[in-house]
């Protein structure tokens, strides 16, 4: 029992010393992530200060997100963090281990007071800071109803959870069940809005805006429905989605991309399962992280991106990424019409061989593009373009046969055919 009493007030009297200590890390971790943001060419930072007390703390930066672009002012942002050390946390979304937990009041400079208003009372930022230095941030926009010009908006509550972890993983999910707007004619209906993520590293830095990564990425939307005020339905969007998947095998990467729509109800047409399949093959990361490199810098200087000298670098890159003999896949785009099924699919590759990075030109000889489509007859007939297809049947760019009508494409060595006719350029 006596043991046990004393293992207690070890332990007690550790926990109070222990957010000393702690804090010295968070501040020292504070500045690193800082030092690093700043050495990035698209944000600046224009002030940090970081403030501590034995159980807490205060840290404020001014950053400066530049955009280069003379029509849109650069965005300035105010992010002040109230923190409190570890190892033991008690907060408002209960108790957390770590070295420190802030929750963050971010504001943006030259945004009307309506608008900063809805950011400081609506938008929650709290991040924990782990024993490992990881990063794990929880966002919750409230929910809200808003009247503007007798337009009503109504939206759900919408939670993210981010993790970074290692300074090389990104992952988490982001779900928002939607909103309801009413405007003077129609009345819109977004439901069940997710994002999940999960990336790793493998070339160039988060910080820097040039990152390299592989894994997957996926946003969803349920449904958007669009209604008039008698309740006619305008349009309707039912299982969108849109998904990215990179892989890497020998210092080359695979990127495969979809976006689909299981359901498209819309001038006076209903489809179903819409898809666009792309597939990028044999990217060498290396030469990629370099183009990556490149761009940011250029991005830098917009005026002078496009002028001989950074013509020519890029033309130099460019050729060394053709030298894996890349290629660009369109594996399927399709859609499933009441009279038929509509598909195509082509793939693009460029001759390592024929192309010249002297002459930017030679990219058109060295061009090859293949591509093939089909239709069923009765849906052009029904669209009302069977006398426009009727013309291209009769100059033999488009084939029909047994209520189909389709084609075939090929472009080679700057020469283009069409189900093997060949067509002047």
């Amino acid at each position: 029992m006596k043991n046990l009493f004393i293992a207690m007030i070890l332990l007690i009297i550790a926990s109070l010393i222990a957010p000393k200590f702690i804090g010295d890390t968070v501040q020292a971790e504070y500045k690193l992530r800082i030092d690093k943001l700043n050495e990035s060419h698209a944000i600046s930072v224009n002030s940090s200060t970081f403030s501590r007390n034995w159980f807490n703390g205060m840290s404020t930066v001014e950053l400066t997100v530049v955009l280069d672009n003379d029509e849109i002012d650069n965005i300035t942002v105010i992010i002040e963090e109230s923190l409190s050390f570890g190892p033991v946390i008690f907060t408002d979304e209960g108790v957390k281990f770590g070295l420190s937990h802030s929750q963050a009041n971010v504001n943006i400079k030259g945004l009307d007071s309506e608008v900063s208003n809805f950011i400081h009372n609506k938008i929650h930022l709290s991040t924990l800071l782990t024993y490992t230095k990881g990063l794990v941030s929880t966002i919750i926009v409230d929910e809200f109803t808003t009247e503007v010009d007798g337009n009503t908006l109504t939206s759900a509550k919408a939670v993210g959870l981010f993790t970074f972890e290692n300074e090389n993983r990104l992952y988490g999910d982001f779900t928002w069940p939607g909103l309801k707007t009413t405007t003077r004619d129609a009345k819109v209906v977004v439901s069940n809005v997710t994002l999940s993520l999960d990336q790793t590293l493998i070339a160039g830095d988060y910080y820097q805006g040039n990152a390299i990564t592989t894994g997957g990425f996926d946003f969803t939307i349920a449904a958007i429905n669009v209604n008039d005020l008698a309740g006619n339905k305008a349009l309707a969007l039912e299982g969108l989605l849109f998904s990215a998947l990179s892989t890497v095998a020998n210092d080359l990467m695979e990127i495969k991309m979809n976006y689909r729509a299981d359901k498209i109800i819309a001038a006076g047409q209903s489809l179903e399962k819409a898809n666009l399949s792309i597939v990028f093959n044999d990217l060498n990361i290396k030469v990629m992280q370099e183009l990556n490199e490149l761009m940011t810098e250029l991005s830098a200087d917009a005026l002078d991106m496009f002028n001989a000298e950074n013509m020519d670098k890029i033309s130099v890159l460019s050729a060394k990424l053709l030298a894996d003999q890349p290629t660009i896949k369109v594996t399927d785009l399709s859609v499933q019409t009441p009279e038929g099924k509509i598909e195509s699919s082509m793939e693009v590759t460029v001759d390592k061989n024929t192309y010249d990075p002297s002459n930017i030109t030679s990219i058109m000889q060295a061009l090859k593009v293949k591509a093939n489509g089909k239709a069923p007859t009765p849906f052009v007939v029904k669209l009302g373009l069977m006398p426009m297809v009727q013309m291209y049947i009769d100059q033999g760019l488009v084939i029909q046969q047994d209520q189909e009508v389709s084609f075939i494409l090929d472009f080679s060595q700057g020469q283009l055919s069409v189900n093997n006719k060949v067509i002047p350029l």
